[in-house]
């Protein structure tokens, strides 16, 4: 059963990340041929809205969403009016942190609920009306937000000066594990669970690694600077070595989740 909440928790923080992407690049006049719940192969298409086809797809957890030009190596995408690449700088960071925002947003709706419904806190059970759930929704959020980017700076720090305490990193496995003790705990702090993971996941595609938004926002600000575009292939080299970094850290992580079981 803790699988399965998982997979449901994952997917909905995916989707609602890819669905920040589609929805930035639908106001900036992006062509978005596709947008998928979980990843192919497809099972079934659910429809089309303005022009972007809906699928739902086999592997039941994540998402993606297709952009026209989003890959400099695209056939047909340069000087395009709907494709990624015509578009300007502040458009194209707008597109690629859209999905860190739609995070945060989601994070700030969540612990606004747990507001309304009510959670046990130092000061006991505490349950707020609508607008003051809003207000401390949104101090909570920032909270944690900063709290989340200092722990992780100071983690990244200390991997360099050999201070940095792993201990407490935890991948898929170990997620699965904390998503079931919450689950037992209660609905409400479910809710609060998954507004803490959408909080870090926005975080996380915050890092200047081209497989990741805020590496892509980062080269997308050196072109602006230099006005001079990176070339295609030492993007896409670039995206693939950050790809198999964040591959390896992975594995490294879930090696290290299922040796805690054993």
């Amino acid at each position: 059963m803790s699988i399965i909440i998982f997979l449901i928790v994952l997917s909905v923080l995916v989707v609602v990340h890819e669905a920040g992407h589609l929805f930035a690049a639908k106001y900036c006049g992006v062509r978005v041929d596709e947008f998928g719940v979980g990843f192919p192969p497809k099972l079934k298409k659910l429809f089309t809205w303005r022009g972007t086809d809906f699928f739902f797809n086999l592997l039941p957890f994540g998402g993606y969403v297709k952009i026209f030009g989003e890959n400099p190596l695209e056939e047909n995408a340069e000087g395009k009016e709907d494709s990624f690449l015509s578009k300007g700088p502040l458009s194209k960071l707008l597109i690629l942190l859209a999905g860190v925002l739609a995070n945060l947003f989601l994070a700030f709706i969540l612990f606004s609920l747990v507001q309304m419904i009510g959670i046990e806190s130092q000061d006991g059970f505490v349950k707020r009306g609508f607008f003051d759930a809003l207000y401390h929704g949104l101090l909570t959020t920032n909270k944690i937000f900063m709290l989340t980017l200092v722990a992780l700076g100071e983690l990244l720090v200390g991997s360099f000066t050999g201070s940095a305490d792993f201990s407490q990193i935890v991948g898929p496995i170990g997620l699965i594990s904390l998503v079931d003790t919450v689950s037992q705990s209660g609905f409400v702090y479910l809710l609060y669970f998954t507004g803490l993971i959408s909080i870090n996941l926005a975080i996380i595609n915050l890092f200047p690694l081209p497989a990741l938004d805020g590496g892509r926002a980062l080269i997308v600000v050196i072109e602006w600077i230099r006005r001079k575009k990176v070339t295609p292939k030492i993007f896409n080299a670039l995206n693939l070595a950050s790809f198999v970094l964040l591959i390896v850290l992975m594995i490294v992580i879930t090696i290290r989740d299922v040796s805690r079981l054993i």
